[in-house]
């Protein structure tokens, strides 16, 4: 006689969970210029099986994206390259700020085993181009893009006050993060309000004064390069201004490259 027994019917992710398709989820490119642009919170793409962060015990805990500066990466991108005539390093996030935060350590900014690999590609992104560079240039520039909802209209410095940018101001001091050819120089000189005032002793709004990213791969962390967080406010976000602003972000780039970072790779000197 055949014994019947119970089939388990379980469901399927417990025997299988559909890996990521980090090819969709980020845009990574090798450059040809020591710099780095970075934007981890403008997507719009969910990670299939993934469930929101809760944010359990995680400071300054966000799940909102900052609006088109997946965008605006690009653009600024396409811009350097039209001024400087090479390519930057670009890491951009396609995915949900609600999965993955990518400028949050990582206790923080995953919370599944899911999630996981998309937060680690982002990161390794970033530490192979700030790799890359150190050992072809020896120094370069993390140009790390964000959204703000505080002031429309202005631009918030993120450096962790200087602390980021520590490298660079310890060669050619101050200036090169608020002078004239700085980056937030040239925009200041086009009219954009920039905080702190580059003119200005005030320290960095403690709401926008560098995340994670820029903690990371800036100043004495390590990596040879700086970190420049700029938190950009609605207006220069708008899909009527990226097109403007990426201009003038990638003239100030210039300004900056052409006064501060290695003309020559170091085998070619």
């Amino acid at each position: 006689m055949r014994v019947l027994l119970p089939v388990l019917l379980l469901p399927l992710p417990l025997f299988a969970q559909e890996k990521p398709d980090l090819g969709k989820l980020l845009t990574v490119r090798k450059g040809t210029l020591p710099i780095v642009v970075s934007a981890p919170h403008g997507g719009r793409l969910a990670i299939p099986g993934a469930e929101e962060r809760t944010g359990t015990g995680v400071e300054k805990f966000v799940t909102v994206n900052d609006t088109n500066t997946d965008q605006l990466a690009e653009k600024v991108a396409a811009a350097i390259k039209k001024e400087l005539g090479g390519e930057p390093y670009v890491v951009v996030a396609h995915f949900q700020r609600k999965f993955v935060d990518a400028n949050r350590p990582p206790e923080g900014g995953y919370e599944s085993d899911i999630t996981k690999p998309v937060y680690a590609a982002y990161h390794k992104a970033l530490k192979e181009a700030c790799d890359d560079i150190q050992k072809q240039w020896g120094r370069g520039l993390v140009l790390d893009l964000h959204g703000q909802s505080a002031k429309a209209d202005t631009i918030f410095r993120g450096t962790n006050d200087l602390k980021t940018v520590a490298r660079l101001t310890d060669r050619f001091g101050r200036k090169a993060v608020t002078g004239p050819d700085s980056v937030l120089g040239v925009l200041a000189k086009k009219g954009y309000t920039v905080f702190p005032a580059n003119d200005a002793d005030e320290t960095e709004d403690k709401r926008f004064n560098g995340g994670y990213i820029a903690k990371t791969y800036g100043g004495s962390s390590g990596t040879g390069l700086d970190a420049l967080q700029l938190e950009l406010g609605g207006d220069h976000r708008s899909r009527k201004n990226l097109d403007a602003f990426a201009a003038d972000l990638a003239l100030g780039v210039k300004a900056f490259t052409k006064a501060y970072l290695p003309e020559k790779k170091k085998d070619e000197k």
